[in-house]
């Protein structure tokens, strides 16, 4: 699995991996399959989706739509997701799902059983690192 940082403080990229915090999907893991901005008709504002998908319910074939107000973008961006996407290659549902499942174990941080185990985890798991995703500027 080849990881890379996203580029920049903007939109969410293509590939990059996201947590949902609001609505009946909060704290799922989902990859930034597409993300489109249009001006409402009457002109006043813009409206940006964020189109995700986690290789069960959501494919890249069939995303969902989400507010990229209720995402929190991660630092991660699975490389082989992005390439598939941008090249319009067909993404193997399996595939996607093991990349992700696969980061997801990876940088989960288990509850500690006891108080006194608290202060033995977390300090070096910078991979939890996660920055909201913010709109671009109006």
């Amino acid at each position: 699995m080849c990881l890379k940082q996203p580029f920049d403080g903007g939109m969410c990229a293509i590939g990059q991996v996201v947590v949902s915090r609001r609505g009946k999907d909060a704290g799922r893991w989902y990859v930034v399959v597409g993300v489109s901005e249009a001006v409402r008709p009457d002109g006043r504002a813009r409206v940006a989706r964020v189109y995700v998908a986690d290789g069960r319910k959501y494919t890249v074939l069939k995303p969902k739509a989400k507010n990229p107000a209720h995402l929190q973008r991660t630092r991660w961006v699975l490389d082989e997701i992005e390439r598939s996407i941008l090249s319009r290659r067909l993404v193997d549902a399996g595939r996607f799902q093991a990349l992700l499942t696969g980061l997801k174990e990876r940088n989960s941080i288990e509850e500690p059983a006891s108080p006194a185990e608290a202060g033995t985890l977390g300090a070096f798991f910078g991979e939890d690192e996660v920055i909201a995703c913010p709109a671009k500027a109006k």
